[in-house]
């Protein structure tokens, strides 16, 4: 028999519910098998009919909650008696709520995971900027630097005394 197992549940002894397996009729409380047929109807099965009528469902977890049998509210088990397909829309609900709640969690986690990201990029950016230039940083812009001076105080760079202020000028064209 086709059906996909949407949820095993129970209630109290004295909640007991009807077995709907064809010819069975025996109450049921604990390990209530809600199964949806090929055909969309819903059934209401106690461990051993449903193993007899779907073993291959057996091995699988419920569309809701696990396979240990929630206990239902009072409520719960009135829609479960009276109206199943409600009972199994507010599973429903339940599932998708969890659904969102976790992938809300998961977008959190990836923000924060981005922050930090960014924060360390910051970071090394910052370590970057405040390294002092290597020698072969400073010689590639030394002769940029030196027309600068030239240009901006009217002197020979080469000239002793100068120097200082050449690598000034080559720090700032280097960004640091």
């Amino acid at each position: 028999m086709s059906g996909q197992l949407l949820a095993v549940v129970e209630v109290d002894k004295a909640d007991r519910v009807v077995c709907q397996a064809e010819g069975c009729g025996h109450s049921v409380y604990r390990r209530i098998h809600v199964v949806r047929h090929g055909d969309g109807s819903l059934g209401v099965y106690g461990s051993d009919c449903f193993d007899k009528l779907f073993g291959h469902l057996a091995t699988k977890t419920p569309t809701y909650g696990s396979g240990d049998g929630r206990e239902l509210t009072a409520a719960e088990r009135l829609m479960l008696a009276e109206n199943t397909e409600r009972l199994i829309a507010q599973f429903e609900a339940e599932h998708q709520a969890l659904l969102e709640q976790a992938r809300l969690r998961r977008e959190q986690q990836e923000r924060l995971e981005q922050s930090a990201r960014e924060a360390a990029a910051r970071r090394r950016a910052e370590e970057e900027r405040r390294r002092p230039p290597t020698p072969a940083e400073l010689s590639s812009v030394e002769r940029e630097a030196k027309a600068i001076v030239r240009q901006k105080y009217s002197v020979d760079p080469d000239a002793p005394g100068w120097r200082g202020l050449v690598l000034a000028e080559a720090r700032k064209l280097l960004g640091r």
